[in-house]
């Protein structure tokens, strides 16, 4: 009897388990879509529209590693846009789900590592998006991965972005756009892995220098602030001076040596090595300085939201606290503030019985789980209910002395018990942000109002830092308008990201002639 209760119960957490994890790879999905969809507003912004960089007339892209569409969206919104193609990894083999449908966009479900150059539907594109991933188990949707890997995980992040490059250039007009993401984070001198990763990041940026007319860094001040990672913009590709070079040709040797070769010492890797013939010294300045910029930026977003964490620790918002009851005794805070993390920091996790207090770190984060559990989206049973703490009828609050923890008296209730069935809390779009974008502060869309001088009006709260003013100003500023609602669930992609700090962020637009329907 006692093994067949042990089991079943194993049985159930491991269900309860396999829904978290679904929940929370949904979610994080949906913010790779919002965080695309905001990079290209960004993209589009210090390119003033790409005005004189695309036909008026219209253009094509190709979206290589789409998934889940944030780019496409943005970009299918163009009224200069004509048509778009996009390329992802199918869910099947660990790819992210697609959340984009139009009847001006073709989706190419397949591993990069395996299409060829003839294997592409796309033809001649004035766009070229970069941004697939090189997938492990860990960086894969629901933490499934059965495609090609390499020896290394520089091995495959290389290959993966030469291809990358080999397929888009080939399809790219002459004048067109090549947008990727990069990663830098500098090292010691005396660091082998920093000394080869800058060898091979000065040959690959002379090589886009060589062939491009204008290569322009983009590292956001919002938007994965705190990781190496940017986003380069390469406009007036030079055509024939790639055909000329046999450019791809160079691509394709040096991907099939990194996904063939017996080293297994990325160290010792030789990539790009007739690019030395081209070198310059004045180009090797220029984008050592594009890198110091971009690792300046990264490590002065780091210190701001040190800097905010603390103030955030030091005080605690009591509207930003979620009561939740009844929650079965076999989940424990770990698992709760797991649970709960896709919305938001989770600061704490206070129990008390079958009663638990989350604590975030900001009003948006709570608002974000209340609202995604009032419309179904939980692993709870139907009678757990869920609200703000200071909108049910009864708030718990801590004693002077006692402090946090399990100790009921530690606890303080005040108003009618628990137990005269406190009302759901409504979602209020007013108070907090809703799908739209639209957010208590003003936004750059406000006419680059508060929110630029509080804060650079555009931080969002996936980070919960980013500019100079206060912590609530940097998480309460939006642009206005907003990136479109789309529905889970719909087909296979892949995601073009490393995972993000889940939290409950609408990412907009600001209106620009580049940007009006069609």
């Amino acid at each position: 009897m006692y093994d067949e209760r042990a089991a079943q119960s194993a049985q159930a957490q491991a269900a309860i388990s396999q829904q978290y994890k679904q929940l929370n790879a949904e979610y994080e999905t949906e913010i790779h879509f919002q965080k695309c969809y905001g990079v290209m507003d960004e993209i589009y912004e210090v390119h003033e529209d790409l005005r004189g960089l695309v036909p008026e007339t219209g253009f094509k892209f190709l979206d290589l590693g789409c998934a889940p569409g944030g780019f496409s969206s943005y970009l299918l919104e163009d009224h200069r846009c004509s048509m778009g193609f996009g390329v992802t990894l199918p869910s099947t083999i660990g790819g992210f789900p697609m959340r984009l449908r139009s009847q001006n966009f073709f989706l190419q479900q397949g591993d990069l590592f395996e299409l060829g150059p003839t294997d592409l539907m796309a033809k001649e594109v004035h766009i070229c998006i970069c941004d697939a991933q090189y997938f492990r188990n860990e960086t894969a949707w629901d933490d499934k991965y059965t495609g090609v890997r390499c020896r290394s995980k520089q091995h495959g992040v290389w290959a993966l972005l030469i291809k990358q490059f080999w397929l888009g250039l080939l399809r790219l007009q002459p004048g067109g756009i090549l947008i990727f993401r990069f990663g830098w984070r500098d090292g010691p001198p005396e660091d082998l892995a920093t000394v080869w990763y800058k060898k091979c990041t000065l040959r690959l940026f002379t090589l886009l220098h060589d062939l491009f007319a204008r290569v322009k860094d983009v590292k956001s001040d919002y938007f994965n602030a705190l990781q190496s990672s940017f986003y380069v913009c390469c406009s007036g590709f030079r055509k024939k001076r790639f055909e000329d070079r046999e450019v791809a040709k160079l691509l394709g040797n040096n991907f099939n040596y990194l996904v063939t070769t017996k080293i297994n010492d990325a160290n010792s890797l030789e990539l790009l090595q007739l690019v030395d013939k081209i070198r310059t010294q004045e180009v090797d300045d220029e984008i050592s300085k594009m890198l110091d910029r971009v690792e300046k930026l990264r490590l002065i977003n780091e210190q701001s939201r040190q800097r905010h964490k603390r103030e955030e620790d030091r005080r605690d918002d009591p509207r930003a606290t979620v009561l939740v009851a009844p929650v079965p005794e076999s989940l424990n805070n770990e698992e709760l503030s797991t649970m709960f993390s896709v919305y938001g920091r989770v600061k704490r996790v206070d129990r008390n019985g079958h009663k638990v207090l989350v604590q975030f770190a900001l009003l948006e984060h709570a608002s974000a789980a209340v609202h995604a559990f009032s419309q179904g989206q939980s692993s709870f049973a139907k009678d757990v209910r869920i609200c703000h703490a200071t909108e049910g009828d009864r708030i718990w609050v801590h004693g002077p002395t006692t402090g946090y923890g399990n100790d009921p008296q530690a606890w303080t209730p005040y108003a009618p018990s628990w137990e005269s069935a406190a009302q759901p809390y409504q979602y209020d779009s007013a108070n907090t942000f809703d799908r739209k974008g639209n957010g208590t502060g003003n936004g750059k869309g406000n006419g680059k109002g508060n929110g630029k001088g509080n804060g650079k009006g555009k931080a969002d709260s996936l980070q919960c830092m980013g500019g100079q003013g206060n912590s609530e100003s940097l998480q309460r500023t939006r642009l206005n308008g907003g990136a479109p609602e789309f529905t889970p669930g719909m087909n296979a992609g892949a995601s073009s990201e490393e995972q993000m700090p889940a939290a409950n962020a609408s990412f907009a637009k600001s209106s620009h002639p580049g940007k009006q329907k069609k």
